[in-house]
């Protein structure tokens, strides 16, 4: 009995090791990831890559940067991306267009942008006949940047004109080299435009402090189909946002890693992103959030009152069991 005994145990653990063996073989699911631009506003996307959250759950995810949310959710649309970190606002447009998509988890949760310009402007009424560099003119920073020029009397196109150029990377070029008179950037280059001399003539967030800024969003029929690779793909994002609000130093390193930016910079832009709850701490939207980028969207005439519910647009029941099991 004895000998019996040890056989079936060894059998046990040869089974065990054997089918840990076959799992470690087995190849991770790709998902090919949809973002705007090189930017900290993908932050918990680099960190879930960089610290293996997504090598955890046996997923490989290939960030491919597509420079506007109106080219990001044409692309999942098409199928060349399945999931895309996009604006929420872009998200809204196309659903009411027709698109079948729903927004599973958020990203952004507020404005991160300043408008920036050089030395000779004082003030933003000055940019008054400017040509002012964005990243689409649609895009929900556009509509950020609109609101802010707005307030201070000047409207589009009768004030100034706008410039589609890409992302903040891009606009930061630009602006250096003297294409555009003005553009709205996201830390860390507002710490390199103030160490160039380029003056911040507000922030976004002053003048529409309620604002849901980038989702991740999935055609629904592939969250469907797909919908353990999905949760696994959350639970990496919420592991990750964890990470960011409670590892500063193994964060700032990331940062100064992805965007070549000294540790001061890198970490002053850590502090801002958190300081003003961009980041959520486990994937949650704004929901107040929601409702003002509903309402700017009746103000431009994509939608009539009385909004629906916002679940036409998300369906959070995804993240829901990713933080349930990410603990």
């Amino acid at each position: 009995m004895h000998r019996l005994g040890r056989i079936l145990l060894s059998a046990v653990v040869v089974f065990g090791a054997l089918r840990q063996s076959i799992s470690a073989q087995t190849p991770p699911d790709k998902i090919t990831l949809g973002t705007i631009t090189l930017s900290l506003n993908n932050l918990p996307i680099y960190v879930a890559q960089d610290k293996g959250f997504f090598a955890k759950e046996n997923l490989f995810v290939e960030a491919v940067v597509l420079n506007a949310s109106t080219r990001a959710i044409p692309a999942l649309i098409g199928g060349s991306t399945q999931i895309s970190a996009s604006s929420a606002m872009t998200t809204i447009r196309a659903v009411e267009k027709g698109a079948n998509l729903k927004i599973v988890g958020g990203l952004i949760n507020a404005p991160v942008y300043d408008l920036y310009a050089p030395g000779k402007y004082k003030s933003i009424k000055e940019l008054k006949g400017a040509t002012i560099g964005v990243t689409g003119l649609i895009t929900s920073d556009t509509v950020l940047m609109k609101e802010m020029l707005k307030a201070n009397g000047l409207e589009y196109p009768r004030d100034y004109a706008m410039l589609a150029i890409g992302g903040t990377p891009e606009r930061w070029m630009a602006m250096q080299a003297g294409n555009i008179a003005a553009g709205i950037l996201s830390p860390p280059f507002t710490f390199a435009a103030d160490e160039a001399g380029f003056v911040n003539l507000g922030s976004t967030a002053k003048y529409t402090p309620n604002f849901t800024q980038t989702v991740f969003n999935v055609r629904t029929e592939w969250g469907q189909e797909k919908k353990t690779v999905l949760v696994r793909f959350l639970r990496a994002i919420v592991r990750a946002s964890h990470w960011i609000h409670t590892q500063k130093e193994d964060t700032v390193r990331v940062i100064a890693k992805r965007f070549k930016f000294s540790e001061k910079h890198s970490e002053a832009a850590w502090r801002y992103f958190l300081s003003n709850n961009a980041i959520p701490k486990d994937g949650e939207v704004n929901a107040k959030g929601m409702d003002k980028v509903m309402q700017l969207l009746v103000e431009d005439g994509t939608m009539r009152p009385p909004l629906p519910r916002t679940d036409k647009y998300m369906d959070l029941s995804y993240l829901d069991e990713a933080r349930r099991t990410a603990q």
